[in-house]
């Protein structure tokens, strides 16, 4: 455990790290078991609404503070929209094996569907050697 714990504190806010890591790629899988990215994503949508998150500003404000990465929107579309999530938190998720972004999923397709006035699903799509995760959202 000793030197684990050294292992994990070279990087600054590595310990925010950890304890994602901990809660959301341990803890939550062994109790939702197979409902997992369902229920973080239905959470993220929840999230989206209690913090009344209706507009990209909100959303990227909302990441930074969270410390779930840097949210940048690439690509604008009639019926869709496609954002990127990068930046050190993600790559340690990546590096980690984790593949879980559902809330980070469900929190956008909420902001997306307030700010747009559509029903909007999103997915998601892990792009490995860039170290970055796609989200696309779609609407009607």
């Amino acid at each position: 455990m000793k030197d684990f714990m050294q292992d994990n504190t070279q990087k600054p806010n590595e310990h925010v790290y950890f304890v994602n890591q901990l809660y959301r790629d341990f803890l939550l899988p062994e109790i939702l078991g197979d409902d997992t990215a369902a229920i973080l994503y239905w959470a993220g949508k929840r999230i989206s609404r209690h913090y009344d998150l209706s507009s990209f500003d909100d959303v990227v404000d909302f990441f930074n503070m969270a410390e779930f990465g840097q949210l940048e929107k690439i690509k604008e579309r009639r019926a869709s929209i496609t954002f990127e999530l990068s930046g050190q938190n993600v790559a340690d998720r990546l590096d980690s094996d984790s593949r879980e972004f559902s809330l980070e999923s469900g929190i956008l397709a909420e902001a997306v569907e307030r700010e747009t006035g559509r029903a909007t699903e999103s997915e998601i799509t892990i792009l490995n050697k860039e170290k970055k995760v796609q989200i696309l959202t779609r609407f009607n």
